[in-house]
C-alpha cells in the first residue's frame, strides 16, 4: 500500500512539472511575440470630397394621366384612335350622332330670330348689345335699350298714335279758350290722349318683354351649340402644360385604353379612353421621416430601371410632401425625370439616388485597413512605431479601393494600417515595410501570412 501511495505521488509531481513548464513556455512565447514588432504597411488618411446621397424606390408616373369620360349621351358614329396612339391637346377621339343637338339649334335660333324682327333689329346689332351689356337687366332698362325699344315697329305705331292725340287734345283746348267747343268734346280728347299714352307704355313694356324672350331663345341656342361641340369628345388640355425646354407646345397624350366601340349607347359619365403624358415623369418615392431636413426641391436625382441596366436617368426633386405617413414614418418625394426618347414607362418601378450634398468632405481609408469581426469594425492607427486601435468606427460611403470612416476619436491627418491587422492588439510595437508592387488581394492576404509566420519565428541567437 505504501508503494503504492509513492507511485502516485510521483507521477503527480511529474504532471505538475510538465505542466508548470508548459505554461512557462506559452508565456515565454508571448513575451517573445509581444516584444518583437510586427510588419506591416500602411497607407495614409485621406481627406476627399464624397457625395451624400439617399436611396429610394417608387413608381414612375405620367405627367398627367386622365380618364376621358363622355359628356353627353348618345351614339357613337366614329372612334378616331386605339391604345398606343399618340394624341396631340383637343384631337378628336370620338364622334356621337348629332342630329338631335342639331334640330334642337335650329329650334332656338328660328325662335331667336323671330324675336329680332319683333324688335327691327339685326342679328349683329343684337350680338353687339350682349357683348357689351351681357345678359343683365342693362339690355332691357338701359339707355341702348330704350333706344332699340324706339326703334321696334309695335313701340312706333302707338307712339305715332298717342302724338296725333295730343295734337287733338290741344286743338280740342285751344278751341275751348275761345268758347267754340263743349266741355264734353274736350273730355273726350284728354280720355282718347290717356289711352294712347297707356297704349305706348304698353308697347315698351310689351318690347322689353320680347328681348327678353330673345334672350332666352339666343341662351337656348348657344346650348345646342355647346351640345353639338360636347358630341365630338377630345383630349384635353393641361391645365399645367409640362415643362420641355424649348418646346412649350409639344404636349403629347398617349392612349393606354379604349373603352368605347362604334354603334355603343353611351351615356353622361361613361369612360372612353385613358390617356397619360409621358414627358416628363415623376416619380413617387417614400423617404424616411430621419432625411426631413436633407432633402429640398431642385436637388438631383439619378434614377435607373431594370428595363435599361447600366443606363441612368437624370432627374431633379420636384416636390416634397411636407407631412408624414404616421404609419410607415416616411414622406413622400417627387421627382420630374424627362422622358423624351421613351425609354421609361409609366408604372415602372425604378430604383432612386438623391443626391443632398455633392461637395461633403470626408475621411476615407482604404477598404482593406478595416477590420470587421464579431460584430465590431475597428482601424488602427499608426503613432510613434506603435498601433492605437479605433473601436467606434463608422463606415459610410463607399468607392473604388476606399470607405468613408468617421469617429469622435479619428484625428484630422492619420496613417492607418493596411495589413498585419490580425497580429495587432491596442499599443502593439510595429515596423513598416513597404508594400510589393501591383499587389492583388490574393497577394495581400499572402503578405499577412508571412508577417504572422514571421512574427512567430524564433529570434536569431
Amino acid at each position: 500500500m505504501k508503494h503504492r501511495y509513492a507511485v502516485i505521488l510521483a507521477l503527480g509531481a511529474a504532471v505538475g512539472q510538465a505542466g508548470c513548464s508548459h505554461e512557462g513556455a506559452k508565456v515565454s512565447s508571448k513575451a517573445d511575440l509581444d516584444a518583437k514588432p510586427v510588419p506591416v504597411t500602411v497607407a495614409p488618411l485621406e481627406r476627399r470630397t464624397v457625395e451624400r446621397t439617399i436611396e429610394a424606390v417608387g413608381s414612375l408616373r405620367g405627367w398627367e394621366q386622365v380618364t376621358i369620360g363622355a359628356k353627353r349621351s348618345g351614339k357613337v358614329l366614329k372612334v378616331y384612335h386605339d391604345m398606343g396612339d399618340r394624341v396631340r391637346p383637343d384631337e378628336p377621339l370620338v364622334q356621337l350622332d348629332p342630329i338631335d343637338a342639331k334640330l334642337a339649334f335650329d329650334v332656338a335660333q328660328s325662335r331667336y330670330l323671330a324675336e329680332l324682327v319683333k324688335l327691327g333689329i339685326s342679328a349683329e346689332e343684337a350680338d353687339e348689345f350682349i357683348k357689351r351689356y351681357g345678359v343683365t337687366e342693362a339690355l332691357i332698362r338701359g339707355k341702348q335699350a330704350e333706344e332699340a325699344i324706339g326703334q321696334a315697329p309695335a313701340v312706333r305705331q302707338v307712339q305715332a298714335a298717342m302724338e296725333k292725340s295730343l295734337q287733338n287734345l290741344a286743338r280740342q283746348r285751344a278751341l275751348s279758350k275761345k268758347g267754340a267747343g263743349t266741355a264734353q268734346e274736350l273730355g273726350d280728347q284728354e280720355n282718347d290722349y290717356q289711352a294712347a299714352m297707356a297704349a305706348y307704355d304698353n308697347a315698351k313694356a310689351t318690347a322689353r318683354n320680347v328681348i327678353a324672350m330673345a334672350i332666352a331663345n339666343r341662351i337656348a341656342r348657344d346650348q345646342a351649340q355647346q351640345t353639338m361641340a360636347d358630341l365630338t369628345i377630345r383630349s384635353p388640355h393641361p391645365q399645367v402644360a409640362p415643362p420641355i425646354p424649348g418646346r412649350p407646345d409639344a404636349t403629347v397624350y398617349a392612349v393606354t385604353q379604349r373603352s368605347v366601340s362604334e354603334g355603343q349607347i353611351l351615356k353622361e359619365g361613361d369612360a372612353v379612353y385613358d390617356l397619360v403624358i409621358e414627358n416628363p415623369l415623376r416619380l413617387w418615392t417614400n423617404v424616411p421621416e430621419r432625411y426631413t431636413t436633407s432633402l429640398r426641391a431642385g436637388q438631383p436625382v439619378r434614377v435607373s430601371v431594370a428595363s435599361h441596366p447600366g443606363k441612368v436617368f437624370e432627374g431633379k426633386v420636384a416636390r416634397i410632401n411636407p407631412s408624414v405617413d404616421p404609419t410607415s414614418r416616411t414622406f413622400q418625394v417627387e421627382t420630374q425625370i424627362p422622358n423624351s426618347e421613351g425609354l421609361l414607362r409609366p408604372g415602372g418601378f425604378a430604383k432612386a439616388t438623391i443626391i443632398t450634398d455633392a461637395t461633403a468632405r470626408a475621411a476615407v481609408v482604404p477598404i482593406e485597413s478595416i477590420i470587421q469581426f464579431a460584430g465590431v469594425t475597428k482601424l488602427f492607427l499608426v503613432e510613434n512605431d506603435k498601433v492605437r486601435a479605433i473601436d467606434d468606427l463608422v463606415l459610410g460611403k463607399e468607392g473604388s479601393g476606399w470607405v468613408e470612416v468617421s469617429s469622435a476619436s479619428l484625428p484630422e491627418t492619420a496613417t492607418v494600417v493596411t495589413t498585419g491587422q490580425s497580429l495587432l492588439a491596442n499599443g502593439t510595437s510595429i515596423v513598416v515595410r513597404a508594400p510589393a508592387p501591383d499587389a492583388g488581394p490574393k497577394h495581400k492576404a499572402d503578405e499577412t501570412q508571412h508577417a504572422a509566420a514571421e512574427a512567430k519565428a524564433p529570434p536569431a541567437r
